[in-house]
Formats: structure tokens, sequence, C-alpha cells
């Protein structure tokens, strides 16, 4: 635990984001799996298919391809696109690599084999031999017009991706469409969560519904990776005070939050508070929010207006010192239905 503290600790410091987080919101969740993201590795293969002048030196143990007599454009720009991709000192084969030349050897050598590269220079390839099938003691240039078949040089490799950050997956089963989700807390990217027995809060990055319908949360950091699908957990939604106001809001009744910048509304959240309305505005970006208690944003190009909006299992981690009524449970679908049916 401790050295998941001191990660979170330093990211943020690095980060600059010393602003107050306020804990706004918290829910009982029942379908959630946190997971660390695995960054996908890629694996690359290519193949040049061009002809070079084969030589051998330093007792057989290296060679050159010798690729500066080719003259067309588009295999100048292929023999460049192919080696800038290996770097000094990764392996790559040579396949169809028979040759033969009659007048200074009877025999056939094939020259197919494992090669390390270590530069390119005007076109010249210096490479040190792994293995190569065959080869001639009596001489070490091997000359393009004497190839049997058209060699191929192949490279291939799995890139493992850099780690800078480390990052997690906050999985929610139940879906955005449900009261146990994380739309119902009125998440943004950006905001911060806490998951029940941790300390730590955890900056969201990115927010997704998959094909399934799930939630997909994905958080800088490192949360206790866990299955808790079918068992309750709480998770606490908290915002930053960009602009240090005094929190007395009202922070049970929901409605949505417009953001604008500029007089120029740019964002709609749904399922907010008021407090955490005033709590989206920033002084130095311009950002003002006002706060639609009751409302929807816009869905199917109608506004459902005077609506109630779903609260139950949705608690308030802060409580303000304004005491407003909480309202009935309405179905979102039902509200939708009554819509269409009174056209």
């Amino acid at each position: 635990m401790s050295s998941r503290s001191s990660y979170t600790k330093s990211q943020k410091k690095r980060r600059g984001e010393n602003n107050e987080l306020v804990p706004v919101r918290s829910n009982i969740f029942y379908g959630i799996e946190i997971k660390e993201v695995n960054e996908q590795k890629t694996n690359i293969k290519r193949e040049l298919v061009i002809t070079p002048n084969i030589t051998f030196y330093d007792n057989y143990t290296k060679i050159f391809l010798d690729f500066s007599d080719i003259q067309n454009n588009k295999d100048k720009s292929d023999i460049k696109s192919f080696f800038d991709l290996i770097i000094p000192g990764a392996s790559f084969e040579v396949k169809n690599s028979t040759w033969k030349n009659d007048t200074i050897d009877k025999k056939t050598f094939n020259l197919s084999g494992i090669y390390k590269f270590s530069k390119i220079v005007d076109k010249i390839v210096f490479c040190e031999v792994m293995s190569v099938n065959s080869y001639s003691n009596n001489f070490l240039r091997y000359d393009k017009e004497f190839f049997l078949e058209l060699p191929v040089i192949e490279f291939s490799s799995i890139i493992s991706p850099t780690k800078k950050e480390v990052k997690s997956i906050i999985i929610n089963h139940l879906g955005k469409n449900s009261k146990s989700s994380f739309y119902y807390l009125g998440i943004k990217t950006g905001d911060y969560i806490q998951i029940q027995n941790e300390k730590e809060k955890y900056k969201i990055e990115s927010v997704a519904i998959d094909n399934e319908g799930k939630e997909n949360i994905t958080v800088i950091g490192n949360p206790i990776p866990q299955n808790k699908v079918g068992s309750p957990i709480l998770i606490t939604l908290h915002q930053q005070n960009n602009d240090k106001i005094k929190l007395d809001y009202d922070n049970v009744i929901l409605g949505k939050c417009e953001l604008s910048q500029d007089n120029a509304i740019f964002a709609c959240i749904d399922n907010h508070t008021e407090l955490q309305t005033k709590l989206r505005e920033d002084t130095v970006k311009n950002i003002k929010a006002t706060f639609y208690p009751n409302k929807f944003c816009l869905i199917n190009n109608f506004t459902l207006d005077n609506s109630t909006v779903i609260v139950n299992n949705t608690t308030p981690a802060f409580k303000s010192s304004s005491t407003s009524p909480q309202f009935s449970v309405t179905s979102r679908i039902n509200l939708l239905n009554n819509l269409f049916n009174a056209q």
C-alpha cells in the first residue's frame, strides 16, 4: 500500500494539481471490476525484396549489403524506410538467397541466414553474421546478378510500449443506464474517484461506453485490482475546487449543468447538484457553469423540463448547509415514453 500511496502523491505533485479536492457524492456499486491497464504490444513484420551485392569481410564474420547502385527512387525510399525501422543490434533474416556463378565456382551457395544490423551509410548496410547456410572460402563478393531467386530480407519484432504512467480501468458491468452507475454520479474527465478502503483519489483520464454498454473509466494510478461484481462497493466522486468557493450550495437536488466559455455553451452534463455545478467553474479559464434543477440535457432534440431525476441510491458525500427536499423517483424511460405519446 505504501508504494501505491507514494506513486499517486508523486504524480499529483508532478502534474502541479494542488487544488482542493471536494468529496461531492457517493454511490454503492454492484458491478465493479478493477484491473490495471496492459498496454498492447505491437507485432511488426516487414519485408524488403530488393537484391543487393553481398560482400563478406573480417574473416567472414561481417558483411556488406550493398544497395548503393540502386537508381529507382521508389527502391531507394523502400530501402531507407526498411532499415530506419531496425535499431542497431537488432537481427533480421535473409531468405531465398541461393547463388551460383559457374565462372568462379561450380557449386551453389546459399547466403540465407540471420544477420545483425549495425548501421547504414550511403545505402550500404553494415551487418554481423549470426548464421549463414553456406558460402565459399575462396572469394568474398557475391554479385547480385547471379542469385538464382529473388532474395527476401525480413525483419520482425514485438514492440512493447514505454509506460509513462500506471493506469487502471474501472469497469461497471451494470452500465450507464443503471442507478448503480458513474453516470448518475455526474462524473467528468478530470474528476477524481475514491474507492472503498483506499485513501488515494484517482484522476479520471477517460470515460467510455463499450459495445455491451458497460462503463469503462480509465484512471491514473493503480487502485487494488479486484472483482466486486455482485458485491457492494462504495465509490466517492471528488471534484477540484478551482475557485476556492464556499461549500454552502445545495448538494441534494439533481439537474443538468451547462458549461460555457466566452458566452458559448460547450458541454452539458446530467445528474449534477448545485454544488457540483459551481465546482465546475474556473475563473482562470473563463469557464462558467449554470445549474438547472430537475432538468436533463438535450436528448433526441427534446429538452425534458420540470421532470424529477433519479436520486435514490446516490448519496451526497458532502452535506451543504441548505436543506432542500428530495424529489420522488421517476423512470427516465417513462418520461421519454410520455413525451412521445403526447405528440
